[in-house]
């Protein structure tokens, strides 16, 4: 079953599928699936719907659910295909992508889904369209499922099992600035090197470096005006590249460190390279309007409950543009709770308001609350299968975004007739959303059989 995960992989490796551009992997999951001897539906989210029983049942055991968009940094972010490659850490095995973000989040719960498509029947899946860009296949689900237990499989440590999560929303802030008289003659453009990245929920705690903090420090007392500013990746991953125009000393080179390079622009061709016209350059911006509300906001954790250590709540600061005068900042909030998120939100519109900046929120989603018990039947047969597997996982809740409540909340809006147990599992996968991105496939072997073994236990059949 291992190798068939993998294989499996491999082929979801091959197909780009973005955050809203996922139709290629759309088609090859509903007719593999079809292939399979699943009843294949969708909705107009293009969620998907898979259900496989035999004749001896009347409905399905259990619900295994993920997502089939990625994040895309590096070579996936320019729709190509991801070349993985195998890699040994301290006698641990790994799978990697070169030069790109892997896609294991959430591409290996698939893996799984089909792998086991071809063994067993009684169960089905719900596979969710465009999770990394604001949950908008969940929050937009207009299908019901049968099953009474809900098994996610977007965890990313394999010690762990997820009975809840942080809610999150998305914070948008705009200035417009005037320009300034121009200063300086010579044009450079400064860029970053050799920040590592990651997820901006469960890796937020590490005090990961944020490349756009970092260079807002670096350039503060600079002799530099800005032309154009280009910084981070994705909203939910902590950013690793800026890009930034500037006119400035002719000696600024000699500012140049080990993360962040300065080069003279010595053409038009250069220029436009960067995607500046000629017209542009003549709108020079004072640097310190834009570097100080950066400084001024604090991109990491805000609260550590005091008896868990987990994070209570968080803010990245994803995103900074600044093009034609406008400056952007795109940031991304999470709490564990409703009230700190909107406090959260509260906090941000009154700092940035200090600068001028207008604010708007979207996409806020709930935290999902833990609704089951210790004694609970599922979690016994769970934690039996992990002390099986020689592991001992430890019940918690994770300061990142599953759709887990989301799903709960539209399938009691879809009325359906009975409650849903819903957990979430997966295997390791470390510095997700980052080309350091890899799977442990230790953990991968003994989640594939952890898995097969829960669908046996409720009754699937092989």
């Amino acid at each position: 079953m291992y190798q068939k995960v993998l294989a499996y992989f491999s082929q979801i490796c091959a197909i780009p599928h973005g955050s809203f551009h996922t139709q290629e992997l759309f088609l090859y999951l509903t007719k593999t699936l079809e292939n399979l001897g699943f009843i294949v539906s969708s909705d107009e989210a293009y969620n998907i719907y898979a259900k496989k029983v035999d004749s001896q049942s009347t409905k399905p055991v259990c619900c295994l659910q993920g997502h089939y968009d990625m994040v895309c940094v590096g070579y996936a972010a320019q729709n190509l295909a991801i070349q993985t490659y195998e890699e040994d850490i301290q006698g641990v095995p790994y799978l990697r992508a070169k030069d790109s973000s892997l896609g294991a989040d959430n591409g290996i719960a698939l893996a799984c889904m089909l792998a086991l498509g071809e063994k067993m029947s009684n169960f089905e899946v719900l596979i969710t369209n465009n999770e990394e860009v604001g949950m908008l296949g969940a929050k937009n689900l207009h299908m019901l499922i049968e099953s009474d237990v809900l098994l996610n499989l977007d965890s990313e440590d394999i010690h762990e099992i997820v009975l809840g999560c942080a809610g999150g929303v998305d914070i948008n802030a705009t200035l417009h600035l005037n320009p300034c008289m121009k200063t300086f003659d010579e044009m450079f453009v400064i860029r970053s090197h050799g920040f590592v990245g990651g997820h901006s929920g469960v890796d937020i705690h590490k005090n990961i470096p944020n490349a756009i903090v970092e260079f807002a420090h670096f350039l503060m007392d600079k002799p530099v005006q800005i032309l154009a500013l280009r910084a981070g990746e994705k909203r939910n991953s902590i950013p690793v590249g800026v890009e930034c125009v500037v006119y400035g000393d002719k000696d600024l080179c000699a500012y140049e460190n080990a993360h962040f390079s300065i080069t003279r622009i010595e053409s038009t061709e250069h220029l436009e390279s960067l995607g500046i016209s000629i017209q542009q350059t003549h709108k020079v911006y004072e640097s310190k309007e834009i570097l100080l509300p950066i400084i001024a906001l604090h991109s990491g954790v805000y609260e550590i409950e005091s008896s868990t250590k987990s994070v209570v709540d968080s803010l990245n600061l994803s995103c900074v543009h600044l093009q034609d005068g406008v400056l952007t900042f795109e940031l991304f909030a999470r709490a564990n709770d409703d009230t700190k998120l909107v406090r959260m939100q509260r906090r941000i519109h009154a700092l940035l308001g200090v600068f001028g900046f207008g604010v708007a929120y979207s996409d806020f989603y709930s935290a999902w609350q833990r609704s089951i018990s210790d004694d609970d039947a599922l979690l016994a047969i769970l934690l039996g299968l992990y002390e099986a597997n020689g592991i001992t996982p430890h019940i918690t809740q994770i300061h990142a975004g599953l759709e887990c409540g989301i799903l709960g909340q539209r399938l009691r809006e879809l009325q359906k007739p009975n409650a849903t147990k819903i957990l979430s599992i997966g295997p390791t996968i470390e510095f997700p959303h980052s080309t350091k991105e890899r799977l442990n496939l230790e953990s991968l072997r003994a989640f594939v059989a952890i898995l097969q073994g829960t669908l046996q236990a409720l009754g699937a059949r092989v």
